[in-house]
């Protein structure tokens, strides 16, 4: 959907203190789209304690989060639109709040997730809403500074927001990590309501589809029930399982059918028919995946098999901050000077040392897994701002906001879909090394074991007991092993797709240089080409 700019760089109220005041609290809103899904990633073993459920029940705290954000990320354009910014930020962030009351005060687990698909759903209205504003008030000189900016606000919170939660959970309650959401919620409301105001002469009556929306919704919300549950209901030997798996592709053709005719279509089909864009998708959702979903499992397993608790599983993410943080924020000017595809390159090669090289059992030392951590933030670093500029490489301005909308939609779903995979894949494999280990347990090491626990006095029935716990403990950390040597083999996989896109990296043939990925973030917030030129002349002023 093609978005009219009212976008002035010279025409700004904002100077000084009211500017950094109303940056602050516009980069806040963000920060809480992000904390409300980084603070659930350490904390599934307590969601599922909380809650008397499995540990792959609690992942669906993460999946319902992702499958609502990316249902939200379609309709923003058309809500802030329709409505206004001012107006559609302070509903979505005062909704989003509202939503985090069943995380502090609910003992339900269905109204828990209720509440956690309106988070996601607030936070997809949220995300694209915030990043325009920022952009939109700040001085043509600051515009660069920015656009940068909001890839740190949406980042930063996924990768030290885990540490923080684990260190709350430890020191307090897990219930004290949603409840950060309020006063910093507050405090973005107070400052856009008091600095800000919609022009009621910038609303658009533009047309939505709506029945796609509602066609991408059904299929969408069908797969993620079909991998939400695919693991208790035993997959495609449960009738359940093929009938929704049968209805979910029903409703994706209907989706596809439907849009192909639209004139104003909820998502832009067309880019999918672009080389760079298609095949820049796989290493997309498989970052996104390995973020949230396989970080949130790494994490459970360090809670579960090897001890750790909740702070110091936290610690252990940590390095991912302080590595991924300082490179994201380089990596605009850096993409100017250096072959996207080569950075991405950096990313997953990295990903793929972290994948091969990490070791997760009862002797892993705390520094091993600090060091593995800083290669994964380091890789992340150069995740998001190379794979943006492959994807919208070749790309006219006017179909920006359109691709950005898919790009989003697209990551996000598919996070979901992959953190169900992994968290499924986890469990399987814990169940073949656990028979596995039963079956060679009278020659093999817990026999040793039952035999050294019976040499200290213990009886049988309590020898038995905690050979199981070893079992367990045993299975599920060989299961996280396996699930390592996975992610390093799928980063390996994905480098190659990538390296059949096109190059190099620019989008207009009568301009010379690759276009800046600040540049591409202005125009996909919806500033025409004319004003990104118009900032960058009175930057130069």
């Amino acid at each position: 959907m093609p978005v009219s700019s009212s976008f002035s760089p010279t025409q700004t109220p904002f100077r000084g203190l009211p500017l950094l005041i109303l940056i602050s609290g516009l980069s806040s809103g963000l920060f809480l789209a992000a904390w409300s899904l980084a603070w659930s990633i350490p904390m599934l073993p307590y969601i599922a304690g909380a809650y008397s459920t499995s540990l792959d029940h609690a992942v669906w705290s993460l999946t319902f989060y992702l499958l609502a954000w990316a249902l939200g990320v379609v309709p923003a354009t058309w809500a802030y639109q329709r409505f206004g910014e001012v107006r559609t930020y302070l509903f979505s962030l005062a909704l989003l709040m509202l939503a985090t009351l069943p995380d502090l005060l609910s003992s339900h687990f269905s109204l828990f997730l209720a509440g956690r698909l309106v988070q996601g759903f607030c936070a997809g209205l949220l995300t694209p809403l915030t990043r325009r504003m920022l952009i939109r008030y700040a001085p043509g000189h600051w515009q660069t500074s920015v656009a940068d900016l909001t890839i740190i606000n949406l980042v930063f919170p996924l990768l030290a927001g885990p540490s923080l939660a684990g260190w709350i959970a430890y020191t307090w309650d897990w219930r004290g990590a949603p409840l950060l959401t309020f006063p910093v919620g507050f405090l973005s409301l107070a400052v856009v309501a008091l600095l800000l105001r919609d022009d009621p002469r910038e609303r658009l009556r533009q047309p939505f589809d709506w029945m796609g929306w509602l066609l991408l919704g059904l299929w969408s919300g069908t797969f993620q029930i079909v991998f939400n549950r695919g693991e208790d209901w035993n997959w495609w030997d449960s009738v359940p399982i093929r009938w929704l798996a049968a209805a979910g592709t029903v409703f994706l053709a209907a989706f596809w059918l439907w849009e192909r005719e639209h004139p104003h279509p909820c998502l832009d089909l067309g880019l999918l028919k672009r080389r760079n864009f298609v095949l820049a998708i796989p290493a997309l959702i498989f970052g996104w995946g390995l973020l949230l979903g396989g970080n949130s499992l790494f994490v459970s397993g360090l809670i579960g098999q090897a001890g750790y608790s909740a702070f110091w599983a936290g610690v252990v993410l940590l390095p991912m901050a302080l590595a991924g943080v300082p490179l994201i924020a380089v990596m605009g000017p850096l993409s100017h000077r250096v072959n996207p595809l080569w950075l991405a390159t950096l990313c997953f090669l990295l990903i793929a040392a972290y994948g091969f090289t990490t070791r997760i059992n009862m002797d892993s030392s705390l520094e091993s897994l600090l060091f593995c951590h800083l290669l994964e933030g380091a890789a992340l670093g150069f995740y998001l701002v190379p794979l943006s500029l492959i994807m919208f490489s070749r790309l006219p301005a006017q179909r920006l906001p359109a691709a950005a909308t898919l790009q989003n939609f697209v990551r996000i779903l598919g996070g979901a879909y992959l953190s169900s995979i992994f968290s499924a894949l986890w469990m399987r494999h814990g169940e073949y090394f656990r028979a596995h280990l039963a079956w060679q347990s009278p020659l093999g090491p817990l026999a040793n074991l039952d035999r050294r626990l019976l040499g200290e006095g213990m009886n049988g029935r309590q020898v038995h007991a905690l050979s199981l716990q070893h079992l367990l403990l045993q299975s599920a950390a060989l299961s996280m092993q396996s699930m390592l040597r996975l992610w390093g083999w799928m980063a390996l996989l994905v480098l190659v797709l990538l390296w059949l896109s096109k190059g190099p990296y620019r989008r207009r043939l009568n301009r010379p240089g690759r276009v800046t990925i600040e540049e591409e973030i202005m125009e996909s917030a919806g500033f025409t080409e004319k004003d990104v030129e118009m900032a960058g002349r009175h930057g130069g002023e």
